[in-house]
């Protein structure tokens, strides 16, 4: 029995991506890898059967940086009781007095920076916020991570960008997945209601500026059929309000009136009817590590547009998907040959699309890869 050990500070539902993502690795990996998983989260949600929780809990001091102050010895036990420590993440103490008391007790270490490092990111922050990030990171971080058995990179795009960031080290390239016996059973508890009145795209995720939404409003403004709708779900990110009024600004220029759809967060079984039912789902991200939703677009058997900075295989283009630049004529000459489309090409489209999420993102075939990789680390 391996023994794994997961490290994140927040699993909660406040950091959606990873937190999904991490609850699925925890529930597909194979029997004999045995999990932990330690966060800061004072709510945590609930790991599955059978994985141990460790909580710390941020004090008021250092709180930004979730500092569990006064409880190093709970991190070190639960690292000794551990074979493999995998890090989710960079910028928080955790990770770091992880990766120091990982390489004191001798145990190897995993490093997933969720493209943390993308150069968007970077080159999007304030010049303070980006002083601060390359202090803490020269200082703290890079120190810390220089003894990573492995980093890993859920992207060939992405593993470009972390040579630089991790000279000399190995990187290791394997996506996260979705659990598709769990898609269907959702799509197959759908009702069969036909096509929807009007045909739409669909955008689904926070409203945050790295999404390029706004990109996405421009460029339905300006596409030449009419007869489709824009449909956007998804929360306002934390500290972005200013970001989604703008959006909702757009949404009322003439070009759109009464055209555009802001239905909130959706989940379950109307997040999977939405996701179906579009035409085409669209996310033109700037950057991403890898956007689950554009997998689940695909599962529910949707035509995706999205951008190549999303990091998906080379091959969603020759499989029904398009790919674009993350900018408004890229995006509205997608857009225009989506609404070119016959129903059997949409149609067609979309199970070439599932196809090859059954092959490349499938648990099925990801978690016996996920288990090699942490044998080969102990």
């Amino acid at each position: 029995m391996l023994r794994v050990l997961h490290v994140t500070e927040d699993h909660s539902i406040r950091n959606t991506g990873i937190t999904g993502t991490l609850d699925k690795l925890l529930r597909r990996l194979p029997p004999e890898i045995s999990c932990a998983l330690l966060c800061t989260a004072s709510d945590p949600v609930a790991p599955p059967d059978g994985v141990r929780l460790y909580s710390l809990l941020p004090g008021r001091v250092g709180r930004p940086w979730h500092w569990a102050l006064g409880q190093r010895r709970a991190l070190s036990c639960a690292i000794s009781e551990s074979d493999v420590v995998h890090l989710h993440g960079l910028w928080m103490w955790v990770q770091w007095a992880a990766a120091q008391e990982a390489v004191r007790s001798a145990r190897p270490f995993l490093v997933t920076p969720f493209g943390m490092l993308e150069p968007w990111l970077w080159s999007g922050q304030s010049p303070a916020n980006q002083l601060k990030k390359q202090v803490y990171w020269r200082i703290f971080a890079s120190p810390a991570f220089r003894a990573a058995g492995a980093i890993h990179a859920l992207t060939a795009h992405e593993a470009d960008s972390l040579t630089s960031f991790f000279p000399g080290q190995r990187i290791e390239i394997l996506p996260f997945g979705i659990d598709l016996a769990e898609a269907d059973q959702a799509l197959n508890t759908l009702a069969e209601n036909g096509a929807p009145d009007q045909p739409y795209f669909l955008y689904m995720g926070r409203l945050h500026p790295k999404k390029g939404i706004d990109l996405l409003l421009q460029a339905f403004a300006r596409l030449p059929e009419r007869g489709f709708r824009l449909k956007i779900a998804g929360p306002v990110q934390p500290g972005c309000e200013g970001y989604a009024a703008r959006l909702q600004a757009l949404a009322r220029q003439p070009e759109l009136a009464g055209r555009v759809d802001f239905t909130g967060p959706v989940y379950g079984a109307e997040k999977w009817r939405l996701l179906r039912q579009a035409w085409a789902f669209c996310l033109p991200s700037y950057s991403e590590a890898i956007a689950l939703v554009n997998l689940e677009a695909g599962a529910a058997g949707t035509p995706v547009i999205t951008t190549y900075e999303t990091g998906v295989v080379a091959d969603w283009e020759r499989q029904g998907g398009l790919l674009v630049h993350p900018e408004t004529g890229a995006l509205l000459s997608a857009l225009s040959q989506a609404t070119c489309w016959t129903g059997a090409e949409r149609q067609g489209r979309g199970a070439a699309l599932r196809r090859l999420i059954e092959t490349h993102y499938n648990w099925s075939v990801l978690a016996p890869q996920w288990a090699g990789l942490y044998r080969t680390l102990a």
